[in-house]
């Protein structure tokens, strides 16, 4: 069955011309150049506030940080892996606004927006969760929207994507019961089944590497000899 059921070509005529680059700025929101660094900043951010308590007794980064870093990195794997099954094309060139990737099913952007925003959702203690829940509510479909306005994606894309997100989160809370250590392991799973179907990709290798490497910085912080150093430097 064809995913293009004349949405995208629709919006993709019907947007004005000035507005594609607030589109592509909006799509930004669900991609690695913001959610990486975000990750980075929410883990800092912990840990400045442990060490600023002194407590030496408890993790310098809480398990509920950690966990929600681990999630979101198997996330962002996933989404390598998936499209790679897939492989499904993308919309006609001629329609393309942006260079993207190669493959078109499942959206990238989409599904990661899903996953990053639906963490903090789900995970991230600040703020009421109702109001982040709206913020997510409302920064997801954009996302999927300016993803549909660039011509990159049809809707089914979208739609799936968010499907995808959203059961991915579910499944990674049911099996890992909020422990970080189990999530980093099923992440780096999903990243290794990522380089492994694709044969090594540029893509899948750096999710793979970027995985690993967040599991690893968050084992070595957390050593009983590191701790005491960061707490004596502060």
């Amino acid at each position: 069955m064809s995913r293009g059921i004349g949405v995208m070509e629709t919006l993709r005529d019907g947007v004005p011309e000035w507005t594609l680059e607030g589109f592509a700025t909006v799509s930004l929101l669900g991609d690695l150049l913001v959610i990486v660094p975000a990750l980075g900043l929410l883990y800092l951010a912990d840990i400045g506030r442990s060490l600023a308590q002194g407590d030496r007794d408890r993790p310098l980064c809480s398990d509920r940080t950690a966990f929600l870093v681990a999630a979101v990195f198997g996330g962002l794997a996933l989404v390598v892996l998936l499209k790679a099954m897939f492989a499904f094309p993308r919309p006609p060139a001629e329609l393309h606004v942006i260079e993207p990737s190669e493959h078109g099913f499942p959206s990238g952007h989409t599904m990661a927006a899903t996953v990053f925003w639906g963490a903090l959702v789900l995970w991230l203690p600040v703020s009421q969760r109702s109001v982040r829940l709206a913020v997510a509510g409302v920064i997801v479909p954009l996302v999927g929207i300016s993803r549909l306005a660039l011509g990159v994606h049809y809707l089914v894309d979208i739609l799936a994507s968010m499907a995808f997100g959203a059961a991915y989160l579910a499944v990674i809370a049911w099996l890992t019961q909020g422990r970080p250590e189990r999530a980093f392991g099923v992440a780096i799973a999903v990243a290794v089944l990522g380089a492994v179907v694709t044969q090594g990709s540029g893509r899948a290798v750096l999710a793979l590497v970027g995985t690993v490497g967040a599991a690893a910085g968050w084992w070595v912080v957390e050593l009983r000899s590191i701790r005491k150093r960061l707490f004596d430097l502060f």
